[in-house]
Formats: C-alpha cells, sequence, structure tokens
C-alpha cells in the first residue's frame, strides 16, 4: 500500500509506514516493526506514541514486553472526524480574531504606502484590499485592460463585478476588443471607451487605492499604492485619456 494515501490525511510519512507495516505483520514488538518498516531505531516510540494519540494504534504488554497493532480500519474516519472538529474550532477562532487584527493593523498603516503582490493569490489578494476600502456608490477608474489574459484573471475580475459593481460604477479605457470588453459592455454600471495600444500594465484606482498589474503572465506582479498625490496624478492622467479614448456606442 503506497504511503501517499495515507499522507494525504495528515500523517507523516513515518506515521503511514509504520501503521500499514503493523496492517500488515500484525501485533509486533519493536525490534520486529524496526525491522519490517526500516523505520530509524531512535524514532520508532515517537512514532508510535503519535499513531496511539491519533487512535491508530494500541498498546499491550505480553511477558512484561510492549506489544503494538495498528487499529481496525475504521477508527481513520474517527481520526479524520477528529481533525475536521479540529478545523472547525480554528475557523471559528480565526473569524473572531480577524477584526481585532484589522484594527490594529490599519492603525498601523502609514497613510501612503507602496505594496507589492506577486503571483495569482498576490493578485487576488490585491483587489481584494483596494475593493474592501470602496464607499458606496464610490467610482472605479480602470486603463489599459486587456481580454488577452488567462480565463483565471477574467473570472476573478467578472465575480468582482458582478458583487462590487452594483454598490459601485466604473469607467473602463479599454487597450484591445476581446471576450472580456464584450462582458462589460453588456453592464449597466460601466462606462466603455477604447483606446487602442499595446501597454501591458493595467491601472485601477479604487478609491483612494490605486493598482498597477504589471502583468497577468509569470512573473505575476501588482504594486498597490496608497498616496494622495499619486492618486491624483493617476486620475488627471485617465481623465485625460479618457477624452481621447474612443467612445462606443
Amino acid at each position: 500500500m503506497d504511503t501517499n494515501l495515507l499522507e494525504s490525511l495528515g500523517l507523516t510519512h513515518n506515521e503511514a509506514l509504520a501503521y500499514i507495516t503493523l496492517a500488515r505483520i500484525g501485533s509486533s514488538k519493536t525490534g520486529q516493526i524496526l525491522k519490517e518498516s526500516g523505520l530509524n531505531t531512535g524514532k520508532v516510540y515517537e512514532i508510535l506514541e503519535s499513531l496511539k494519540r491519533k487512535g491508530l494504534v494500541s498498546e499491550t504488554e505480553i511477558d512484561n514486553v510492549k506489544h503494538f497493532a495498528a487499529s481496525p480500519p475504521e477508527k481513520l474516519m474517527d481520526y479524520v472526524t477528529a481533525k475536521k472538529k479540529t478545523l472547525e474550532e480554528e475557523e471559528k477562532l480565526a473569524k473572531s480574531l480577524i477584526p481585532q487584527i484589522e484594527s490594529m493593523r490599519q492603525f498601523k498603516l502609514d497613510p501612503s504606502r507602496v505594496a507589492v503582490y506577486t503571483g495569482f493569490d498576490g493578485f487576488k489578494t490585491a483587489v481584494f484590499e483596494a475593493t474592501r476600502t470602496l464607499k458606496a456608490k464610490e467610482e472605479v477608474l480602470a486603463m489599459g485592460i486587456r481580454s488577452s489574459k488567462g480565463e483565471n484573471f477574467n473570472r476573478v475580475w467578472t465575480k468582482w463585478a458582478d458583487e462590487t459593481l452594483p454598490k459601485n460604477h466604473e469607467r473602463v479605457i479599454f487597450s484591445e476588443k476581446g471576450y472580456f470588453y464584450e462582458y462589460k459592455l453588456k453592464s449597466k454600471y460601466s462606462k466603455i471607451r477604447l483606446l487602442e495600444s499595446s501597454t501591458p500594465t493595467a491601472i485601477v484606482i479604487f478609491g483612494n487605492h490605486t493598482a498597477l498589474i504589471i502583468q497577468y503572465s509569470p512573473p505575476i506582479k501588482i504594486i498597490f499604492i496608497q498616496d494622495e498625490m499619486m492618486l491624483i496624478t493617476f486620475i488627471s492622467l485617465f481623465e485625460q485619456l479618457w477624452q481621447i479614448a474612443k467612445k462606443i456606442t
């Protein structure tokens, strides 16, 4: 049996190896377990104790010698159920801590700051962080927007639009036509213009935050800016481009 299957349930490689060995050879002394499994001598008791705590191994004494046996396989379900309960408790704790940590974090944030996010998860984090600062009916400005990016990014933006724009609205300057362009044309919350160019960087202004999406292909990088003077500069740039961009009729 492949130890990877048990490892995927949360056992370590050595725990999985010891459990499989005991299931195969039956009740055994540590010497036999070591011989059959190839485990390290100095670690075997630690591994068996860990499996006992998980309810996957039992211990008995025969002629004053400890013997160990694998618990019935049904115990694996008990182990998984206990893990699930622990995760649910940790989830509740994490939710209760979020507002406390966020209040401390916001208190410590400088009025001006720059953060760099990388990778797809970093992209989603940047979008989420910027969106949460938006006030009701506040306008989002976006320029240099392209359709030719991974569908995973378009799905994030589509989901963002469906959740955010009913409470806000946006003006978008596209650099090219395509699927995402056509999607935005149908939105009653979006005003669209076209200024065809080859710029790879998209700029999105969320209230008093600006996100520079340097590129959507690896290495994905997003620069997140909170600075009043930079905000004024980007808004001014947007308004100039909006005037010369092609209106969509």
